[in-house]
């Protein structure tokens, strides 16, 4: 099958080039755009004196893209969400796409027996097919 229009969703944690090489792989000439979701106080000090989350811009995702493949991140798009659903944002984005393409990081065994994984939850609200690749 041909996917015209893919949408490849990266967290930022730096461990994603299998899911750029994959995306690059299936791609066929088809459009890739490349998405991340910024928590709504990405970049601010919290009340906890935690360190915060950063707050990633289209440039940065790019970035991650070229050291992956140049060529390919010349003709990508690049989209920055912010939300506080991280599942919701994606499966929102996926409105017009034929394919989403997803990482998936196995969880610890408590998070496993207790929380749903974000991948899952955005399974569960994506419009298209979903690919997920472990990383």
């Amino acid at each position: 099958m041909v996917y015209k229009n893919i949408l490849v969703s990266l967290c930022g944690k730096g461990d994603e080039s299998i899911v750029i090489n994959e995306a690059i792989s299936i791609a066929d000439g088809g459009q890739l755009s490349f998405v991340h979701v910024n928590d709504l106080h990405a970049g601010e000090m919290s009340m906890m004196m935690d360190a915060p989350d950063k707050k990633y811009e289209e440039a940065d995702i790019k970035e991650w893209v070229e050291s992956v493949n140049k060529n390919i991140a010349e003709k990508s798009n690049y989209i920055v969400l912010t939300s506080e659903s991280v599942s919701k944002a994606i499966g929102d984005a996926t409105s017009d796409m034929d394919l989403l393409i997803l990482g998936h990081r196995k969880q610890s065994f408590f998070k496993h027996h207790f929380f749903d994984s974000v991948d899952e939850g955005i399974v569960n609200t994506s419009t298209c097919p979903v690919l997920v690749v472990p990383k």
